[in-house]
């Protein structure tokens, strides 16, 4: 696998889309224009956790960890004390994996999770915050070629029923052309996906493409690239190894029951391959 330059990361890429949500000073105004622009209103304050994990419920459960946990803020304008409160929160998912089959069982763990931490003992479920989940996505997860994939719970016998539980998801396809998308969207999709000079077509992305430029030459950034990057090769290399220990395995309790064939068809066959790791215990 050939190493990217960090000169030619994209938003859309893991590393870069992190290092921007928590840089100080970046963040919180890189999240807002963010927002603005997917919600098609103005944000005026938001508060982020870069990065944010979310246990599980036990020990023995899966936790996550959220890209972008963006949580927005309004000033009570009665308070001469300006007080800040929060009102929706938004995870934010840059998603460069492929996995359509799962990914609308993956944000509803997300949002799962993510009630388990805002819902404090005793509180009444009335003020439980509203929870949208913002997955950007380089392939179109429903194939109806939208860019905007808006997702609420409802009512199915009767769709007039009003049904308001203050959770949407929304899946963002970066190349999505039907529903007719907004220009503004669109080009911040295309940016995301690809962030370079010639994608910057407004103020917005303007902004936002300078932080990039920041980012990128920030040395420090550069020294967490180069280390982020030796931890994915370790993790790959330790990977490697162990497959092809599990396939000497193989091969050796194959031959010794005489079932050279299937190790054959195994070479060349990767479900079937897989097939006998569970028949062995492998």
């Amino acid at each position: 696998m050939m190493k990217r330059k960090l000169e030619e990361l994209n938003l859309m890429d893991d590393f870069l889309f992190q290092e921007m949500v928590s840089k100080e000073g970046i963040g919180e105004e890189f999240c807002r224009i963010l927002l603005s622009t997917i919600l098609n209103r103005t944000i005026q304050k938001v508060r982020i956790i870069p990065q944010k994990t979310v246990a599980g419920i036990d020990t023995g459960n899966h936790g996550i960890r959220l890209d972008a946990y963006v949580q927005e803020i309004s000033s009570d304008d009665i308070s001469t004390d300006d007080i800040e409160v929060s009102t929706d929160v938004y995870d934010i998912e840059p998603n460069n994996t492929y996995e359509k089959e799962s990914l609308p069982r993956r944000t509803r763990y997300y949002d799962a999770l993510i009630d388990s931490q805002l819902l404090e003992s005793g509180t009444d479920y009335g003020h439980m915050k509203n929870v949208i989940i913002i997955m950007i996505l380089p392939y179109d997860p429903f194939d109806r070629k939208r860019m905007v994939y808006t997702v609420q719970n409802r009512c199915v016998e009767d769709s007039s029923v009003s049904y308001d539980d203050g959770l949407k998801k929304i899946y963002l396809y970066t190349k999505g052309t039907a529903g007719n998308p907004g220009k503004a969207l669109r080009d911040m999709l295309k940016y995301i996906e690809n962030s370079t000079d010639d994608n910057v077509t407004d103020e917005n992305i303007a902004k936002i493409h300078g932080f990039v430029d920041k980012v990128k030459r920030d040395k420090e950034v550069g020294i967490n690239y180069m280390k982020s990057w030796e931890r994915e090769q370790m993790i790959h290399k330790e990977g490697l190894e162990e497959g092809l220990k599990r396939v000497n395995q193989l091969n050796l309790k194959l031959i010794e029951a005489s079932r050279t064939e299937d190790m054959i068809r195994a070479a060349r066959d990767r479900e079937f391959q897989e097939k006998l790791f569970e028949e062995f215990g492998l």
